[in-house]
């Protein structure tokens, strides 16, 4: 684990990369479209111009009038290292405009089914807020998910719990989604209970849905009970799976995916950063 992740520097916009791109996604971006346009067989393909002849000049002069709408004229490019002469222009790119330029590599330059999977690994490995469906880039988040969770980080009522959640899914090489799920549903846990002891009647060793039994008696939440229900069945979930209890990965009843695991984070967050907002607001505090 780095040293960044041990010790929990990790942010959210690292593990959710929507309106943000760190130098780990714009590098992959870049060597993994360098890589379709210098290291392929493009007249093969079909995609491309009778006129294209396929020399690194070629290639460099369509991306340049093509993408970036530069003048022909103020082309001064030899052939030799490409990557180099593109590489220029590319660093400057703001992160929708790289996004730009992957999405224009990937419509125009290759027609490989592999491609599209390979280029959604390397956004689901590096976060990133996008994935390639019918060859667009599209957002599988949104600022509403990120707001909360940032929310639900500063609230400070659930013992560390979702920070350590993030640290897990920050990691770039087999993150742990089972852990994260864990120290979500962990963090709901002791915000619940954080709140309850502070207010009421609550006890260092009540688990979830005692302390929401407390809230609920106490008129703390007025929010539909199905709510309430849902995430007590969260709760639920990782305790029958095997999650909260350790179980080999080949025991469990289902294996957790990146999604899921997110859409936990968020959830779980979201009624952290609810109970930080009503705890104060509370006449009593």
């Amino acid at each position: 684990m780095k040293f960044s992740e041990r010790l929990g520097f990790v942010t959210i916009d690292d593990v959710i990369q929507l309106n943000t791109m760190n130098s780990q996604l714009k590098n992959d971006i870049f060597n993994f479209c360098m890589d379709i346009l210098f290291n392929r067989n493009h007249e093969a393909t079909g995609l491309l111009t009778d006129s294209y002849n396929g020399t690194n000049y070629e290639i460099v002069r369509i991306i340049w009038t093509e993408f970036f709408h530069f003048s022909i004229g103020t082309l001064i490019f030899s052939g030799d290292r490409p990557q180099n002469y593109l590489g220029k222009y590319y660093s400057v790119l703001r992160f929708y405009e790289i996004y730009d330029f992957f999405e224009y590599i990937i419509q125009t330059w290759t027609d490989s089914p592999d491609d599209i999977l390979n280029a959604n690994r390397l956004l689901s490995k590096n976060h990133s807020g996008y994935r390639f469906i019918n060859r667009f880039l599209t957002p599988i988040n949104s600022d509403t998910d990120i707001k909360n969770i940032k929310s639900g980080l500063e609230s400070k009522i659930d013992g560390g719990h979702l920070q350590k959640a993030i640290n897990e899914l920050g990691k770039r090489s087999g993150p742990n989604f089972d852990t994260v799920m864990l120290e979500s549903i962990n963090a709901v846990e002791v915000a619940a209970r954080t709140v309850c002891i502070d207010l009421f009647d609550g006890r260092p060793s009540d688990i979830l849905s005692k302390s929401i039994q407390i809230l609920k008696r106490n008129n703390f939440i007025e929010i539909h009970p199905a709510y309430l229900e849902a995430i007590s069945k969260l709760y639920a979930y990782t305790s029958d799976n095997g999650i909260r209890h350790g179980k080999d990965p080949q025991q469990l009843k289902h294996v957790s995916d990146q999604a899921e695991t997110i859409f936990m984070l968020e959830i779980c967050s979201a009624f952290i950063s609810m109970l930080k907002t009503k705890l104060s607001e509370y006449p009593d505090k």
